[in-house]
């Protein structure tokens, strides 16, 4: 099996297969190639997303590891109010010194800061450094979020030139978009060390949705919301909801559905953090052949005006997620 690089993309060219005869024809799913990450952006990424990212990679190895030796809280918060853990600070003080050290990024804004860190490159990366940090007595899987932004920060989704989200789960894996499709690795063990491997490549949504997942207490929910759920049990949707952005998303770009966090009557502005969540997530699924949306306009087209500043989201499978729109509009 053969990988090639065109126009940016990865494509699998098989050898011929032998059959014996009289055997039936059976399909056999396409595998992704075998190739490594460094390889994989060598081909694929321009020199300064490159580098940001294999350093996102080795650093995730460490979070990955370190997870189960610092669940403890400390006495701090983070500027949203949150509680912090000792794994948000040591993820967060990791990320920091692997990004800034590449020379690639002009900042490093972060979740879990009052200020960006400055920097000598060109690249501001906005992130939450550990999401669903508060899941980690459950065992819930738990990630990390990234936007490549153009633009110093804040700055709107439109000023993405990439994003990428790490899985920290039964597999350690990196999902990330350039603007040109959206690919995945696992962390593979080798000897003492650990390789990123392609393990799924121009992932799209499925055309026929399946799960959804909505976050908040149920008796928060403004009513367009409140009933656009209710619909969704009756046209055989599963609920899938874990407590974690990045592995509820998962359950959607993997079965087709809908995310959200939505407009509270509490809180009108939601929770999720436009530059840190929403919009990274909102490129890539709109790369998978989704659509992410505030409730009245495409999430890409939110622009901050502070690096804290909160949103409803709703994301996933574009129909249903326009769905929600217009449910939100006629209310």
């Amino acid at each position: 099996m053969e990988a090639k690089c065109v126009l940016g993309y990865i494509t699998v060219s098989h050898p011929p297969t032998r059959r014996r005869l009289n055997t039936p024809k059976r399909a056999v799913p396409a595998e992704p190639p075998s190739l490594k990450l460094e390889e994989f952006l060598r081909l694929n990424a321009p020199d300064d997303l490159a580098a940001l990212t294999y350093a996102i990679a080795k650093s995730s190895v460490d979070v990955w590891d370190s997870i189960p030796f610092k669940t403890g809280l400390l006495t701090g918060s983070n500027p949203s109010g949150d509680a912090q853990k000792a794994i948000d600070v040591f993820s967060n003080d990791l990320f920091v010194e692997a990004l800034t050290s590449t020379g690639h990024a002009a900042e490093v804004a972060s979740e879990e800061m009052e200020e960006p860190v400055a920097s000598k490159g060109g690249v501001s990366v906005a992130m939450d450094p550990l999401d669903g940090s508060s899941n980690v007595e459950t065992n819930n899987p738990l990630g990390s979020i990234f936007g490549f932004y153009s633009r110093r920060l804040p700055a709107s989704g439109r000023s993405l030139v990439g994003a990428l989200y790490v899985t920290y789960g039964t597999m350690l894996t990196l999902t990330f978009s350039f603007g040109k499709g959206v690919h995945r690795f696992v962390a593979l063990r080798e000897g003492a060390a650990m390789s990123f491997q392609l393990l799924g490549v121009n992932l799209k949504l499925p055309d026929r949705p399946e799960v959804y997942g909505f976050g908040g207490s149920r008796k928060e929910w403004v009513d367009a919301a409140a009933r656009f759920w209710a619909s969704l049990d009756g046209r055989g949707l599963r609920n899938r909801y874990c407590g974690t952005f990045v592995g509820d998303y998962n359950q959607v770009l993997a079965r087709g559905g809908i995310f959200s966090y939505p407009a509270l009557v509490n809180k009108p502005r939601g929770k999720l953090r436009v530059l840190f969540e929403c919009a990274p997530m909102a490129y890539i699924n709109e790369q998978a052949g989704g659509y992410a949306s505030d409730g009245t306009k495409n999430m890409l087209d939110v622009a901050p005006s502070g690096l804290a500043e909160t949103s409803p989201l709703y994301i996933g499978s574009a129909g249903l997620v326009r769905e929600v729109e217009q449910s939100l509009s006629s209310a």
